[in-house]
């Protein structure tokens, strides 16, 4: 368990200078790897053939792929150790209103252990003044173990995903095992960052009185407070005692509907494959039943049925209701193609935020947008250059900026988006990510 001590002392800033360093060791690996094949391998292919030639080449890729290995292990390690140095601030925060409330109402704080107690020459003769000391013991009491207990959490957590990243050896990396070893880094960043929202998802004082919690909010700085609101928007709205201004903020009502009936949609049905379509991708069906039935986003339809003609419509023609006729009959094309989707809300109020093709990358994304999969070259006549083919729901937004995403066709909740897109491309081919906000106009 954190001490008092331990966590009053503690520099959060060395475990964030950690995980820029393990950031920087991830991309140079990423440019070992890519510097390999494009300087080393292809050079040997046109100008050494021979035995030897073949020898040095497979070392090469040897080289190469267990640079994949490091940098994809490397990145797991980025989000737990970030996100630790942030969890750690807003506990040391939270113990130092603690302990502040204890000497506002004249009690003792011990240095070393935090223990708070009443000085003995304190004598309250009148009830309220006991009402009084007793009510700032308890609160105190309750704030600073409030902060330990998340600080503990946070640093467990950690401790566990640079644990599981270690036990992965990518020097045991062959050109028989390379699949199984991707698979099983993607694995454990997967978890890693998962843990990672789990760190600052303790933070929260879900055991404090609606007071106590109010005084904790208003006393983070803006930094904190936005980051809180992009990580763990659900547990914020549910919070007695967050403002109501706050809760607006999260929600963000003025885009016609719920960022968190959405968020909640797809939380609970993340792994639910009654409401997919059989034998068909649903990532787009998903994203938008999150819309309409979690986040009550009003359908656009024509009056007469069926959709499927329904060309500038968004509905699935059955108000939640099972299918009476086969997908893509009952619902508009838009509903369930992510290429028409993305046009149906861009064409309709929405707009784009974010972009991996522009320097700033995913920063601006938020919980409850849309991020979509365009091609940007042709894949071997399954896909072309243009296309959009995939849609996932934004759910979290780790405080290093990394997105969190949930799908079906491949489910996933709170995958995590930093690092895999060239993963994604050498399966799938170039393509760059969209993040869509949609706003209703209709």
């Amino acid at each position: 368990m954190v001490t008092f001590s331990q966590l009053r002392n503690a520099k959060p800033w060395s475990w964030i200078a950690a995980a820029d360093d393990m950031l920087a060791a991830a991309k140079q690996c990423e440019r070992i790897k890519d510097d390999i094949h494009d300087n080393g391998v292809k050079p040997l292919d046109e100008h050494w053939r021979s035995n030897l030639g073949t020898a040095a080449k497979d070392t090469l890729i040897r080289i190469a792929d267990q640079a994949e290995v490091a940098s994809i292990l490397a990145r797991a390690t980025v989000d737990p150790l970030d996100t630790l140095g942030r969890a750690v601030e807003i506990a040391q925060r939270e113990l130092e209103d603690g302990v502040q409330v204890a000497l506002n109402a004249g009690l003792n704080v011990d240095e070393a252990t935090g223990t708070i107690s009443i000085p003995s020459w304190v004598h309250h003769d009148e009830p309220e003044e006991q009402v009084r000391t007793g009510r700032a013991l308890r609160d105190a009491q309750q704030m600073i173990k409030d902060a330990l207990e998340a600080a503990d959490q946070a640093d467990r957590l950690c401790a566990q995903s640079i644990d599981d990243a270690s036990k992965l050896d990518p020097s045991t990396t062959t050109d028989q095992n390379l699949e199984d070893m991707i698979g099983k880094a993607q694995k454990i960043q997967a978890d890693d960052a998962k843990r990672a929202l789990e760190e600052i998802r303790d933070t929260i004082p879900d055991g404090l009185p609606p007071n106590l919690v109010e005084q904790w909010w208003n006393s983070l700085t803006p930094q904190q407070q936005s980051e809180l609101k992009l990580a763990t928007p659900i547990e914020l709205y549910d919070l007695p005692g967050i403002p109501d201004s706050v809760k607006k903020e999260i929600d963000r009502p003025e885009n016609g509907y719920s960022t968190i009936g959405a968020l909640k949609y797809a939380r609970e049905h993340a792994n639910d494959t009654s409401i997919d379509w059989e034998d068909k991708d649903n990532c787009t069906n998903f994203a938008s039943m999150v819309l309409a039935y979690g986040g009550g986003m009003h359908q656009k339809e024509d009056f007469w049925p069926p959709r499927h003609w329904d060309r500038d419509g968004w509905s699935d023609g059955t108000n939640g209701h099972p299918d009476i006729l086969p997908p893509g009959w009952s619902h508009t094309p838009s509903w369930g193609a992510a290429d028409l989707n993305r046009k149906f809300f861009l064409d309709h109020g929405g707009q784009v935020v974010a972009s991996s093709d522009h320097r700033a990358g995913l920063a601006g994304a938020q919980p409850g947008d849309l991020m979509y999969y365009t091609m940007t070259e042709d894949a071997g006549g399954k896909l072309h250059a243009g296309q959009t083919h995939h849609t996932v729901v934004v759910t979290s937004v780790l405080p290093d900026g990394n997105v969190l995403y949930t799908q079906h066709s491949g489910n996933a909740e709170n995958y995590p988006f930093d690092g895999r897109l060239p993963e994604f491309e050498e399966g799938d081919g170039r393509q760059k990510v969209e993040v869509v906000r949609p706003k209703v106009t209709w």
